[in-house]
């Protein structure tokens, strides 16, 4: 397993890359809002021979943490800088939980690169955060949100946060097109939320990985990499 940190500006940005030799098109991953790369390592592993890395987000995990500067735009710039550095052309790009919306942003201004298209349980919006959110959020995980990042950190995400719907931008996607979403209603995205893809996304395919307690989504899950696997074969077929 690779390890690298590339500069964006004056902020270092931490990747894994699992460095698979398969000339199919890479996977790059962009973690949940306080998630870290090491927290995919065993995906990376699973998905060998073929090439997969994914991108700690600034201000988490071993990435450095600016006092400010935490928009979707400096997001997407983070993942730009990564891909930039290590020369992918084309890849398959996967956004999981609030990491969707940055995978977005960056999808929508590459859209000739994409061979695939993987949304993880949450809605093609960036919501405006409100005042107390990330307090709020602290409480509500027991503080386990502070695992990898500062209270500063997501006082800073909600301050810069902002409203910024991709609905309609989805429509210009023209590679495939795969939702996931865990099997309980009131956790991550929605039956409705999944619809709405739909709509954005006449073609796309909606996919339920399911945790056999709870319902939540289990990144562990055999059934999550099986499905990838899967939609890698439909991803052959794009002509971006």
């Amino acid at each position: 397993m690779l390890e690298g940190w590339v500069k964006n500006g004056d902020i270092r940005i931490h990747y894994m890359d699992n460095t698979g030799p398969s000339t199919e098109p890479p996977l790059v991953i962009i973690p949940g809002l306080t998630e870290t790369g090491e927290e995919y390592e065993d995906i990376l592993r699973a998905l060998a021979p073929r090439r997969a890395l994914v991108i700690t987000m600034r201000g988490r995990g071993r990435s450095d943490t600016p006092e400010k500067g935490y928009t979707l735009e400096d997001h997407v710039t983070d993942i730009e800088s990564v891909i930039k550095h290590i020369h992918i052309e084309n890849f398959v790009l996967f956004g999981f939980h609030r990491g969707v919306v940055y995978a977005l942003g960056f999808a929508m201004e590459n859209l000739s690169r994409l061979k695939g298209l993987i949304i993880g349980d949450y809605p093609a919006v960036e919501t405006d955060l409100p005042e107390g959110w990330a307090n709020l959020l602290v409480q509500k995980t027991g503080r386990t949100a502070l695992t990898h990042m500062t209270l500063d950190t997501l006082k800073a995400i909600e301050h810069d946060s902002h409203e910024h719907p991709f609905w309609k931008q989805l429509g210009n996607v023209n590679c495939p097109v795969l939702v996931l979403r865990g099997s309980q209603e009131g956790i991550g995205l929605t039956k409705e939320g999944a619809m709405e893809y739909l709509r954005s996304v006449p073609g796309a395919r909606v996919k339920t990985i399911a945790d056999g307690s709870l319902g939540g989504f289990n990144l562990e899950s055999q059934d999550l990499l099986h499905t990838l696997k899967q939609f890698f074969e439909d991803a052959k077929n794009c002509e971006n």
